[in-house]
C-alpha cells in the first residue's frame, strides 16, 4: 500500500506532462481558433489603459570577453521573459491541452533592445523561435543571444582591478504606462556556465532604472581580474629588471660594457611599457599605476644613462687636472660610509694609503696628503657607490608602494 501511494503522484505527473488526451486535429483547431482574431501589433491586455506587467530575468552561459581597449563586454546569455496574454486563454480541462507553442512572429512580444549595446539595435530572438503559452495565458519567451555591451572600465589598479558592468534592456516603442518591466525572482541565473580564463565573476544583481517614462532594466555583473598571468609574465620580469638596473654601477668604469648595459636595460623597460599600454584603453580618465610605475622605471633608466655618461667622462680625465673640493668631499664621505659599514675599522680610520695622519701635526700637510691620495678614478668609484645605493633604495620604495597599493585596492 505504501508503494502504491509513492507511485501514484508519478503516474499522475506523467499523464499530465505527456498530454496524451488530445489529437493533432484538436491541437490544430485550438491553434486556429486562438489566432483567428489575434493581432501581434496590439498589446495583449483587455484594458488598454493599463500597463502590461512583464517579468525579466537573465541566464548567463559565459563571459566571453572583457575588452579593456574597446571598453566592451561580450556575454553569451538568454533572457527569460514572461507576461500574460489575455487573448490566448482556453479551458485546459475540456481540450486536454495544458500548453502550446507558437512561432514568435505570430504573437505580440515586447520590443526589448539592448540599450547600451556596442553595435546597432537588433531585435531579440528570431522567426525560428517558439514561445510557450499556458492555458491561463502565461507566455514564456527565451531569446538567446551574444550580447556586446558597453562597459566603462577603470584600469587604475590594473591588473588587480575589479570592474562593474551593466547589461541594460528597455522597450524601444512603449512607455512605462504601457509596459511595466519588472525583475523576476531569479534575477540572474547560470546555465551550463563556462568560466572566463581572465575574469572571475564575483557577484550579480538586477535593478530597475526607469527614466523619462522609459521602462529600463539593468543586469549588473561584478568582475575581478585573475592576476596570476600578469604576475608571471609582467610583474616578475619587471622586478627582475629592477634588480638588474643598479648592477650597472658595479661594473668598473674602465669596462667597455657599462654604457651598453645601461642602454639595454632602458630599452627593455620601453618594450614592457609598450606591452602594458597596448592592453589599456586610450583615454585620460584613468591611468594605470602599472603604467606609471614603468614610466618611473624609464626615468630611472634615463638617469642611469646620464650618470654613466658623466661618470665615464670623469673617469677618463687627465690626472694632472685638479680635483674640485666637491668631488673630494664626495670621495671622503664615500670612504667613511664604507668604513662605517665594516665590522672592523682597521685600515679605514686615520690612514691615507699608509700615511698615519695623527703623526702629522701640520694640518695643511694632512690635507695635501689627502688631495694627493684622491684621483679621478676615486671620484668615479664614489659616483658608483652613491648611485647604486640611491637607486636600490628608491626602487624598493617605489616598487613596494605601488604594488602594495594596487594589490590591496
Amino acid at each position: 500500500m505504501a508503494t502504491l501511494f509513492l507511485l501514484l503522484p508519478t503516474v499522475i505527473l506523467t499523464v499530465h506532462c505527456t498530454h496524451l488526451s488530445y489529437t493533432i486535429e484538436d491541437y490544430q483547431a485550438l491553434n486556429k481558433r486562438l489566432l483567428a482574431n489575434y493581432s501581434s501589433k496590439i498589446r495583449p491586455i483587455w484594458d488598454q489603459g493599463q500597463s502590461l506587467p512583464i517579468q525579466v530575468s537573465m541566464w548567463i552561459a559565459s563571459i566571453n570577453d572583457v575588452n579593456d581597449v574597446a571598453q566592451k563586454m561580450v556575454t553569451t546569455a538568454y533572457l527569460a521573459v514572461t507576461w500574460t496574454d489575455d487573448m490566448l486563454t482556453w479551458n485546459a480541462t475540456e481540450t486536454g491541452i495544458y500548453w502550446m507553442q507558437f512561432c514568435q512572429k505570430d504573437l505580440w512580444i515586447p520590443d526589448l533592445v539592448l540599450s547600451n549595446g556596442f553595435t546597432a539595435f537588433k531585435p531579440l530572438g528570431g522567426d525560428f523561435y517558439y514561445l510557450y503559452v499556458d492555458s491561463d495565458g502565461s507566455v514564456s519567451w527565451y531569446p538567446y543571444m551574444v550580447f556586446e555591451s558597453k562597459c566603462k572600465l577603470d584600469v587604475s589598479f590594473y591588473p588587480f582591478d575589479s570592474q562593474t558592468c551593466k547589461i541594460q534592456f528597455k522597450t524601444w516603442s512603449y512607455s512605462q504606462w504601457e509596459v511595466n518591466l519588472t525583475i523576476a525572482g531569479d534575477k540572474i541565473g547560470f546555465t551550463e556556465f563556462v568560466e572566463n580564463t581572465v575574469w572571475e565573476l564575483t557577484s550579480t544583481d538586477a535593478v530597475n532604472e526607469d527614466s523619462d517614462s522609459e521602462p529600463t532594466i539593468a543586469f549588473i555583473i561584478h568582475l575581478r581580474r585573475k592576476s596570476l598571468y600578469y604576475i608571471m609574465n609582467v610583474f616578475l620580469p619587471i622586478i627582475f629588471l629592477g634588480i638588474l638596473s643598479p648592477m650597472v654601477f658595479i661594473i668598473p668604469a674602465d669596462a667597455g660594457e657599462k654604457m651598453g648595459y645601461a642602454v639595454t636595460i632602458f630599452l627593455t623597460f620601453v618594450v614592457f611599457l609598450t606591452i602594458v599600454s597596448s592592453n589599456l584603453p586610450v583615454n585620460s580618465d584613468s591611468v594605470s599605476y602599472m603604467a606609471m610605475y614603468l614610466v618611473i622605471k624609464l626615468m630611472f633608466g634615463a638617469m642611469i644613462i646620464v650618470i654613466t655618461s658623466v661618470q665615464l667622462r670623469i673617469n677618463h680625465r687627465k690626472s694632472e687636472r685638479k680635483i674640485g673640493k666637491v668631488f673630494q668631499g664626495l670621495v671622503r664621505l664615500e670612504r667613511r660610509l664604507r668604513c662605517a659599514g665594516q665590522r672592523s675599522g682597521s685600515g679605514c680610520s686615520g690612514r691615507v694609503q699608509g700615511i698615519d695622519l695623527p703623526v702629522m701635526e701640520d694640518k695643511e700637510k694632512v690635507e695635501e696628503a689627502k688631495e694627493e691620495d684622491i684621483s679621478w678614478n676615486d671620484v668615479s668609484s664614489a659616483i658608483d657607490f652613491y648611485s647604486f645605493w640611491f637607486l636600490v633604495i628608491a626602487d624598493i620604495a617605489v616598487t613596494s608602494s605601488i604594488f602594495t597599493y594596487t594589490a590591496l585596492n
